[in-house]
């Protein structure tokens, strides 16, 4: 397949079936820098220090900072965007949610890390209002090793919008690292590709023996603002607008602006590993939150209280691995579908 078949497709959902069964390779290569790991742990509240300094990281085995877990978000925001920019153009960002995220973790992304993104679009249906994109994404260092993968399902509103969605589209804001250039798209599969387990040895903090299913983690209670959503939008380069705008939310049907599914989810995964000791430990997360019911809304005036738990649901004590329920609730609401995570632990001497 070139581009051109792509183009002559009549509307989105044409262009999108156009894609099934072929890869996209994107046009640039992703720099992991210093900083920006800094800033993405500044705007999910995960203050580990393996993500802040170099000595922290080196004691958990790393020759540089790592990233938390769900810093890979910001390369698949750009290199979806390249997609929606180039390849399937006419859905508005506004109306895009992402219905659910697995993401597998062979080893965390460390600073100086060069990572190349191969996006397998896998399937594609409609239902009432929405079309809904699955596509896969392949994450690939420097040394051409795959790292992490990640499923995620686009679920697009397609029926009418309310009154005054006309002004969303001026409302949204604009990346100044647009992508100017399509990348490659060539036929293939992204069936059984996987990140392999890093052969590191774990280094959590809590004991595997000390562990049994309905084991409850320690809670805990972070707060999040209208400012925090805009700090996570300038990190991360996420222009929806209902992240910011009380005008576009109202638009798209929401009571108010709302925080992103990846940035529960990052929050989610600072918990988790702020428990662990090690955040390189977790080697899957799974989470649904595209559901309307399931929406972080934050008011303009008070920050958002949210609540934290826990709990194993299985144990492996042969690969030493435990199955970690994560859930977490705002004014008595909870915020995700469903959502868990797989942990490693250390072998025992």
């Amino acid at each position: 397949m070139n581009n051109s078949a792509v183009d002559a497709a009549a509307d989105p959902a044409d262009r999108a079936r156009a894609l099934l069964d072929h890869r996209y390779r994107s046009a640039t290569t992703y720099e992991v820098g210093r900083e920006k790991i800094r800033e993405f742990a500044r705007a999910i509240q995960d203050f580990h220090p393996a993500h802040w300094n170099e000595a922290a990281a080196a004691q958990l085995g790393f020759d540089g900072l790592i990233a938390p877990p769900t810093f890979a978000s910001i390369i698949l925001l750009r290199v979806h965007r390249e997609i929606l920019d180039t390849l399937i153009t006419g859905y508005d960002s506004h109306r895009i949610l992402h219905a659910d995220q697995v993401l597998d973790i062979g080893r965390p992304l460390v600073a100086g890390d060069r990572i190349t993104c191969d996006v397998y679009f896998e399937s594609f249906r409609n239902f009432a209002d929405y079309d809904v994109l699955a596509v896969k994404s392949v994450l690939t260092d420097q040394h051409g090793a795959v790292v992490q993968t990640g499923s995620t399902a686009l679920l697009v509103r397609t029926g009418p919008e309310g009154p005054g969605s006309e002004r969303v589209g001026r409302i949204a804001m604009h990346s100044p690292d647009a992508p100017g250039t399509t990348g490659v798209i060539v036929p293939g599969e992204g069936d059984g590709i996987v990140a392999p387990i890093s052969p590191r040895t774990p280094r959590t903090t809590v004991d595997f023996e000390s562990l049994s299913v309905g084991t409850e983690l320690p809670a805990r209670v972070v707060h999040l603002s209208r400012g925090d959503l805009v700090n996570y939008a300038g990190v991360t380069g996420d222009t929806n607008p209902v992240l910011f705008s009380e005008q576009a939310a109202d638009a798209t049907g929401l009571p108010t602006v709302v925080a992103p599914g990846m940035l529960k989810l990052g929050l989610a995964a600072g918990y988790l590993g702020g428990w662990l000791g090690d955040p390189a430990a977790a080697t899957r997360f799974r989470a649904q939150f595209a559901h309307y019911t399931h929406y972080l809304h934050i008011s303009p005036l008070q920050a958002s209280a949210i609540e934290f738990r826990g709990r194993i649901t299985s144990l492996d004590p042969h690969r030493r691995m435990a199955t970690v329920a994560l859930d977490a609730r705002s004014h008595g609401r909870r915020l995700f579908g469903y959502a868990a995570a797989e942990v490693l632990f250390p072998k025992r001497d």
